[in-house]
């Protein structure tokens, strides 16, 4: 099979399945004469920002979907270093979720998601600061690639390039993307990029316009600059933009972006910031029909003799015109619309004349080394001169090609409405990669990711690992229709679903915990487990783990014997001697080419695809000089973090704690209780639990609670503490920023650890956010600190006697630093 017409048909592949791991997608009478009308529209818009969620929906449903524009959305990071809302995911975790967030809330405006190789460190002040963690010539070529390739008539930023935009990362991507309107036209600029099979041209766009807004207190509108009403009512969708957007930025779960749908006028604002000024229109001096191309003229009346004798009751009646429009088409001079507009032309045909092809397995994933079953289904709903003339299958390898595994000739007629099946078992080659996302694959050896291959950059997701191609005759033209492989199974509450397919290695290793903390010198205990996803695989637990000079390791098992696939294996080991500091267990699996055994990850959530990604298998142990004070913890769990495990290693007894827990007497158990991250931003009953918690205090406890905000998340609505204070927004970015202990003779620096500036030394992303304000007399406050040029703050960290006990408040980012290992941050815990 030829590579390069699959990989030309990935957008077509998009467009139909609607996600590599959603129901194909199925179109009315309705939205078919939408993409008709479509046909007629030659222009695009690229909208660019920094974050998932800074996107305007509702100006992006509009374009996408009123105006029929090719819109698209770059966001030049994927979220890694935000917070999450439903769960204890971070960094790259985080950026896999709000990823296909994005992709969900993009299937609901109309509009395309791409990305920069920039990774999300975390809030930053100012642009100067982004670019030294982003390396701000790598980012602007990735901006100009994207320009570049998707040629779009007119660019957009969310933000300006000023403090006005209220984040290093925003006022950065409107930099960027001004840059890149210049830098994209000019050919002296990343040429690199102009040369070779696959690459792209110079483009220069119409204008750059910053789309400015009146939020957070912050007004940038005003009457004299363009103006858009994008409120309207759209009848054949049956749905306002306003209410389109609103379903769009629910998609954002993970950040707690719900919103309830809007109706009525709604007007954007625009200010021109490059290119020629508009004023009346976004798409001023701009041809966006056929007249922008020769011959152009022809297609456009053919497409309105198609519009013209449509009909919703009956689209295959269009499907002989569409075929002669495609011909037409195909006979144009090549270039970037005349293809557009084929794959558009193609997927209207198929639509029109209801042909369903679908490729699956009732397998949850291909292993390398292995065979597996595929199914192929086809029906001819709408009754139309359908012939399945041949069938492939390919598998992605190393290089990103795909490669050939099977073709089979058919010459299928399709009945009318009866469905037509072919099973295939093939076989995948143990040099087939497994499925990793492509911006993983290379690490991140600084602040953003390494992606050697050119044309994966700015996409979305990896292309599917596993790809059929259907040849379709229909009517006498040929047509190859690529579908992805997918999971497919039905659930007997959910009903029929899919999901992606993905490619995993014979066995798998997976630690108890990424880093384990050595004690005072004292062994540490874990245990490994093993998971063959093919039968009759063999590990030699001795042989597989390094370790280095310094440290003992025993095991319970040395070798593993796995007669079926998918059986766990489990075994134990302790570790002493850790004279060197930190051990790292790197699993060697013989089979790997690499020689690093694989740990498989799986985030699972309903509102997303499943998502699965590999890491190496290792353990991380640190030695801990640590004293402890106490024995129980309660832990009233947040919107999720890994602070209890840590807690567990440090030699804490911990108790999950829920509403029915919280009463004075159950809580006189415990040494010390924790609040997580946010709880007084998710727990409505701890306001509740106000005088329990209090009168906890109050004979002697010891109450901690970690960062809770004022935002949409959920303004505190409750007393947290036993005097009066405020949550502000006030943070402290940089982690390594110089800081001032106030009280060094203050318990909390000397009992049981002795704290000094050391311990604050390798923190992760932050110092701390969310800080107290508005004090009360009766606290006292250990740290002053703030960010380089920015008012000194007290409220990192605010202690309150009360009672016989002791309040908390801490924006410090123990959420991040304990997973990471950070030791001071334990011993200040």
């Amino acid at each position: 099979m030829n590579n390069k017409i699959i990989s030309s048909l990935f957008v077509f592949v998009m467009i139909y399945s609607n996600s590599n791991a959603q129901t194909p997608a199925s179109y009315s009478g309705a939205d078919i004469y939408l993409q008709l009308q479509k046909l007629n529209v030659l222009a695009s818009v690229l909208y660019i920002a920094a974050h998932p969620d800074d996107e305007n929906t509702r100006l992006l449903a509009y374009l996408a979907k009123e105006k029929l524009y090719r819109t698209g959305y770059l966001s030049l990071t994927r979220g890694d270093g935000g917070q999450n809302l439903i769960g204890n995911e971070q960094g790259v975790e985080l950026g896999l979720i709000r990823t296909q967030e994005l992709l969900s809330a993009r299937r609901i405006d109309g509009a395309e998601q791409f990305f920069s190789r920039a990774y999300d460190f975390g809030y930053s002040k100012k642009a100067d600061e982004t670019f030294l963690f982003w390396n701000k010539e790598k980012i602007l070529s990735d901006v100009v690639w994207m320009i570049r390739k998707f040629q779009p008539d007119v660019i957009i930023t969310r933000f300006p390039g000023d403090e006005r935009a209220g984040h290093g990362h925003h006022t950065a991507s409107s930099i960027l993307a001004n840059e890149a309107f210049a830098a994209a036209a000019d050919p002296t600029r990343f040429p690199e990029q102009l040369s070779g099979d696959g690459n792209v041209q110079v483009w220069q766009a119409k204008r750059i316009l910053w789309n400015t807004f009146n939020f957070g207190g912050n007004n940038t509108t005003s009457e004299d600059q363009l103006k858009l009403d994008v409120g309207t009512y759209n009848p054949l969708i049956g749905k306002g933009y306003g209410e389109i957007a609103s379903e769009s930025r629910s998609q954002h779960k993970s950040q707690g972006f719900g919103v309830p749908r809007q109706r009525g006028v709604s007007i954007e604002y625009f200010t021109t910031t490059g290119g020629k000024a508009s004023k009346n229109d976004l798409m001023e001096d701009v041809v966006t029909n056929w007249d922008r191309i020769e011959g152009g003229g022809e297609i456009r009346a053919a497409i309105n003799t198609i519009i013209k004798d449509y009909s919703f009751e009956h689209p295959e009646q269009s499907v002989t015109l569409l075929l002669d429009l495609y011909r037409k088409i195909k006979n144009l001079p090549a270039g970037y619309w005349q293809q557009k507009k084929l794959k558009e032309v193609q997927q209207l045909i198929e639509a029109c004349s209801g042909l369903f092809a679908e490729v699956f397995t009732t397998s949850d994933y291909a292993v390398q080394g292995d065979s597996i079953k595929i199914n192929m289904a086809f029906n001819n709903r709408n009754r139309v001169d359908a012939i399945v003339e041949k069938t492939a299958t390919s598998v992605m390898d190393a290089n990103n090609v795909y490669r050939s595994l099977f073709d089979t000739l058919l010459n299928k007629k399709l009945p009318a409405n009866e469905n037509v099946n072919l099973g295939k078992t093939i076989f995948i080659p143990l040099d087939i990669p497994v499925s990793q996302p492509y911006w993983l694959q290379e690490g991140m050896p600084d602040g953003s990711f390494k992606v050697s291959n050119r044309q994966l950059i700015g996409k979305a997701e990896s292309d599917p690992p596993l790809m059929a191609t259907i040849t379709v005759n229909i009517q006498g033209e040929k047509f190859v229709l690529a579908r992805p492989v997918l999971r497919k199974f039905t659930d007997p509450v959910k009903g029929e679903l899919y999901q992606p397919l993905p490619i995993l290695p014979q066995v798998v290793a997976e630690t108890d915990m990424n880093n384990k903390m050595m004690m005072n010198g004292q062994p540490i205990n874990g245990k490994l487990t093993f998971t063959a996803y093919k039968a009759g695989i063999s590990v030699n637990v001795k042989d597989c783990v390094k370790v280095p000079a310094g440290a003992k390791v025993e095991f319970d098992s040395s070798v593993l014997h796995f007669t079926t696939a998918n059986e766990t294996k489990v075994v134990k080991y302790k570790v002493s001697g850790a004279a060197n500091g930190m051990i790292t267990l790197g699993a060697v699996n013989n089979l790997d080419k690499n020689g690093v055994m694989k740990t498989l990850h799986k985030i699972r959530y309903d509102h997303i695809p499943d998502v699965n990604y590999f890491s190496d298998a290792h353990v991380n142990i640190r030695l801990m000089d640590i004293k402890i004070v106490g024995k129980n913890i309660g832990y009233i769990t947040g919107a999720g973090d890994k602070v209890p495990e840590a807690l567990t290693q440090m030699g804490y007894t911990v108790t999950l704690l829920d509403e029915a827990k919280l009463s004075v007497e159950k809580l006189q158990s415990f040494d010390a209780v924790i609040t997580g991250i946010r709880a007084y931003n998710v727990h409505d009953y701890l306001g509740g639990k106000y005088s329990d918690l209090m009168s906890y205090v109050k004979n002697g406890g010891n109450l901690i609670v970690q960062y809770n905000t004022n935002n949409q998340l959920g303004g505190i609505k409750t007393n947290i503490g036993p005097y009066p204070f405020t949550i502000s927004r006030t943070r402290v970015s940089d982690e390594t920023v110089p800081f001032t202990i106030n009280l060094p003779n203050h318990s909390v620096m000397n009992y049981p650890n002795k704290i000094t500036e050391k311990d604050f030394a390798n923190w992760v992303q932050e110092r701390s956010i969310y800080h107290a304000e508005q004090l009360d007399s009766n606290y006292v406050t250990p740290f002053t600190m703030a960010d380089l040029g920015e008012k000194p703050s007290n409220g990192s960290l605010i202690i309150g006697k009360y009672g016989k006990g002791n309040f908390v408040y801490t924006g410090l980012v123990f959420f991040r630093e304990l997973p990471a290992g950070v030791s001071g941050a334990f011993r200040l815990m």
